[in-house]
């Protein structure tokens, strides 16, 4: 990936390789080097699509070769239906979650012989053999039960079997950084040495934009200026995720811009005219991490800050802000695009300041009068 000027054409040039057919590397000309980086994105973009493309061939193709027509009651002849049916546009982690499945088992298995004690086996076997926690071992269920439905649906078993129940789910993280930790992590980040002198401004206005937004990493990252709208004071974060990428709840989703946020992304409009986080997600953690240890050493935190704090702990802090200015559930959530009120729960924690509002409303309303309540006495009635 490089933009250059063509002296002899007088023309920029953009090339990008890796291309996953011929030609592998291609190359646009533009008249200005503002357009040449624009057609890079563009060819970046495009790359990245038929490389998304020809993966999701490659699989199908593979899975293909190991199922037949008289094959169809075997466990891969039904994940290769849910892979081309009901998941053809889910992300790759679905996919890995139920290979995961059929090659610790095996892909010929019948799946009309899927039942509480098969699933209890393939919990143990989990647990002692490959060390998987329940959380990774319940995505897998779930895969696979989303299998045996396309297949119930389709008359091939009778009814599902039970799951198993000893199983616990991943519990409610109480861990929130704190504001002042942020910040200071943000002031970090700026004094880091990067490759790109430029980037050195834009990494600590991404972290900016996520406690502002609390959107997540991912969905930060895939924005374009053609998403921000300043005329009608809108941020759209799109549904399109790239290979490797998910973005939850499968929907555009809607900010509109206050004068903090507006403030923020015309700064970053100055600095990065193009796209807005020109950087990949790898790049951003490894300058995160750096940043995160230099913080616990200067504040002198706790040690298991280290291991607690990730990066989608800056939405966490973004509900948890939000609970503790009086935002009710509903708005929280759609504010973060969750699928329901119940996730939104889990990423409010506990807040001493939320519990001192909490006490100051009681106090205000100790503190007024009682009322005397006038009772009109009712004649007795005679006998």
């Amino acid at each position: 990936m490089t933009v250059f000027p063509d002296h002899n054409k007088r023309k920029w040039v953009a090339q990008v390789g890796g291309f996953p057919e011929r030609p592998k590397k291609r190359t646009r000309f533009a008249e200005t080097q503002h357009d040449a980086q624009l057609a890079e994105r563009e060819l970046i973009v495009l790359r990245d699509e038929l490389k998304a493309a020809a993966k999701a061939e490659k699989q199908s193709e593979e899975l293909a070769v190991l199922t037949t027509d008289a094959d169809e009651f075997s466990l891969i002849y039904w994940v290769n239906y849910t892979l081309n049916g009901r998941w053809r546009n889910s992300d790759p982690s679905v996919a890995s979650r139920i290979k995961a499945v059929y090659s610790r088992t095996d892909p010929m298995t019948d799946i009309r012989k899927i039942n509480l004690r098969w699933c209890d086996e393939y919990v143990r076997m989990s647990r002692e053999e490959y060390e998987l926690t329940d959380q990774t071992i319940l995505c897998q269920l779930s895969a696979l039960f989303t299998v045996l439905e396309e297949a119930q649906r389709n008359d091939a078993i009778a009814e599902l079997p039970n799951r198993p129940n000893n199983l616990e789910g991943s519990p409610k993280k109480h861990f929130t950084p704190e504001r002042a930790w942020c910040q200071a992590m943000i002031v970090d980040m700026g004094k880091h040495n990067y490759a790109n002198p430029r980037v050195a401004k834009i990494m600590p206005l991404f972290c900016r934009f996520l406690m502002l937004t609390g959107c997540r990493t991912s969905e930060g990252l895939q924005i374009k200026w053609a998403d921000v709208s300043f005329t009608e004071s809108t941020l759209v974060f799109k549904h399109k995720p790239k290979e490797g990428q998910k973005i939850k709840n499968k929907k555009d989703h809607v900010l509109p811009l206050w004068s903090e946020l507006e403030a923020l992304l015309l700064e970053l409009k100055k600095v990065s005219p193009v796209v807005p986080f020109p950087f990949t997600y790898h790049c951003w953690h490894k300058h995160f991490t750096k940043a995160k240890k230099v913080v616990v050493a200067d504040l002198k935190l706790p040690k298991s800050v280290l291991s607690e704090w990730v990066g989608h702990d800056f939405r966490r802090l973004s509900c948890t802000e939000k609970a503790d200015l009086g935002w009710d559930a509903w708005a929280i959530q759609e504010f973060h695009n969750h699928s329901s009120v119940q996730i939104s729960e889990r990423y409010v924690t506990a807040s001493k300041r939320r519990t001192n509002r909490l006490r100051d409303l009681m106090e205000s309303q100790s503190a007024q009068p009682v009322q005397p309540v006038a009772v009109q006495l009712q004649p007795s009635q005679q006998a």
